[in-house]
């Protein structure tokens, strides 16, 4: 189906950048509309772009405000746009490298560099902020560990990034389990983030301990010192940095893992042979500081009561990244979790409790329930049809119901979800041009009332969306203009014996 060149999609975003489409400035469009003047006024050029160091297209795209629904920025020209994330945490990473990079240039650092995308990793895995002392030409490196990855990769990767560096200092996004491991290393961990202020984001930084909550402070409130960041839970000595007012832990030690003399074969199910690996780097297994039972009181219930207990511990992060981002994933990638989630459950010596069993069979129905949901090309076939059924009801002016289509074309159209079935009349609409009523007009509920959906619809193809008070008239009205077309449509021309031409009305 041809494109205007002035359409616009309905792809939502919620960040972007400004400027250029490789800029590493991210703009935050706040969801609220009495937002919006404010945040519209700090960009009068609204060179706004899908921008490259977000995953996205590069194409650009217009804010758009609303009183009654959540602000959002859009594509001004349709297209495919594999962008995952577009929510207001997606340029997370921007808004980390940009801060840092100015807080380091405040306190006179040289040569700093930002770096969002490593060679083998994708964008928001990590961020590098590179900088050298005033008179000094080694390198230091600020790494931002964002995306979750295995201990022995962290270890590999920091004894390498020491080789290479003259000093490295690490901090842990929200969704990176690494933590513990540093706060077993050196007794704490620095913690970063980014919370919505008004217009824009701002970034924080935490110190965490083993035994107490993060305490979140701005990032203006923290110095770079040669032992590292220096937050202000933490103490700057003549040894390095210390935990203010607190005892540094004693080293633990390094987890023993011994096998059981006896074969797996007693388990319930069979353990698939990457049952005991860890998961993907982007939804790692938490890190446990525990360092499993003393070699002197290992038995075989012991060990599997320990191993039961760190699979338990994986299997509740994979289910609680679920509950933050799972409504936000594709079906393919809600799949690959949930295969992740089955071989943690196989791999458990004893039937996970029925809370755990209930939140899995939750999400497990959830993604059938995508499964059977259409794909965007059937849902694009079935739009072709319904506009060729719409053109033919438009010829009379009489709207027709979700059953009666489902009558005429597919049993199953009425059973869609309401999604769905925005999805098909946006698409049956596409090529309809502006100064015309939508065929969608000609859906309607039972008692020839407006359809609920029909709003949905205006919205989605950027019409003018009428009060909820006014939507029955508004509707009424865009069933008028189809009757009113129809009879231009037949008026003709009749050619008489003189050659003369009149206009004849049916």
């Amino acid at each position: 189906m041809p494109l205007l060149a002035d359409e616009e999609d309905t792809r939502k975003v919620q960040t972007a950048v400004a400027g250029s489409p490789g800029a590493d400035h991210p703009v935050y469009l706040p969801m609220d509309g009495a937002d919006f003047d404010r945040f519209i006024r700090a960009y009068p050029a609204r060179e706004f772009y899908c921008g490259t160091l977000l995953g996205g297209c590069g194409r650009k795209l217009s804010a758009r405000k609303y009183r009654d629904k959540k602000c959002h920025f859009a594509h001004v020209v349709s297209g495919h746009c594999r962008r995952v994330s577009t929510n207001e945490a997606s340029a997370d990473h921007l808004y980390i490298g940009r801060a840092l990079a100015a807080w380091m240039k405040e306190q006179k650092y040289k040569n700093v560099q930002v770096r969002y995308k490593r060679r083998g990793q994708s964008l928001r895995e990590v961020v590098d902020v590179t900088y050298t002392h005033d008179g000094d030409v080694h390198r230091h490196l600020v790494r931002v560990q964002l995306a979750r990855r295995s201990k022995a990769d962290w270890e590999s990767t920091d004894a390498e990034l020491h080789g290479q560096l003259a000093g490295v200092q690490w901090l842990f996004g929200p969704d990176s389990m690494l933590a513990n491991w540093q706060m077993d290393r050196q007794g704490y961990a620095i913690r970063i983030q980014c919370r919505p202020l008004g217009v824009t984001r701002v970034v924080e930084v935490g110190v965490q301990f083993p035994d107490s909550p993060v305490e979140w402070v701005s990032l203006s409130q923290c110095r770079m010192t040669a032992h590292g960041i220096q937050a202000p839970a933490l103490e700057l000595t003549e040894s390095g940095l210390v935990p203010r007012g607190r005892k540094m832990p004693s080293p633990t030690r390094p987890v023993v893992r011994s096998q059981p003399a006896e074969p797996p074969a007693e388990r319930h199910t069979e353990q698939p042979p990457s049952a005991r690996s860890d998961p993907a780097p982007a939804l790692a297994a938490p890190e446990s500081t525990r360092s499993g039972p003393p070699p002197s009181a290992l038995t075989l219930d012991r060990i599997r009561a320990w191993e039961d207990r760190e699979t338990t511990e994986r299997l509740i992060v994979l289910l609680d990244h679920l509950d933050q981002v799972g409504d936000d994933l594709h079906l393919d990638q809600m799949q690959t979790v949930l295969r992740k989630v089955r071989a943690y459950e196989e791999a458990l010596w004893h039937r996970p409790g029925t809370a755990l069993r209930v939140r899995v069979a939750t999400w497990r129905a959830h993604a059938a329930a995508m499964a059977a949901r259409p794909t965007f090309r059937e849902i694009c076939a079935c739009a072709e049809l319904v506009r060729w059924t719409l053109g033919m009801a438009a010829r009379t002016g009489r709207p027709l119901t979700w059953t009666e289509l489902g009558a005429r074309l597919d049993a199953r159209l009425p059973a869609l979800h309401p999604d769905d079935k925005v999805s098909i009349l946006v698409e049956a609409d596409r090529g309809t041009c502006s100064d015309r009523p939508l065929l969608a007009a000609l859906v309607a509920a039972r008692g020839d009332r407006v359809h609920p959906l029909y709003a949905d619809v205006l919205d989605h193809l950027d019409r003018p969306v009428p009060a909820p008070e006014e939507a029955q008239a508004s509707w009424e009205e865009d069933l008028r203009s189809h009757r009113r077309d129809r009879r231009l449509q037949g008026e003709q021309f009749v050619i008489t014996n003189s050659g003369a031409s009149s206009l004849v009305l049916p």
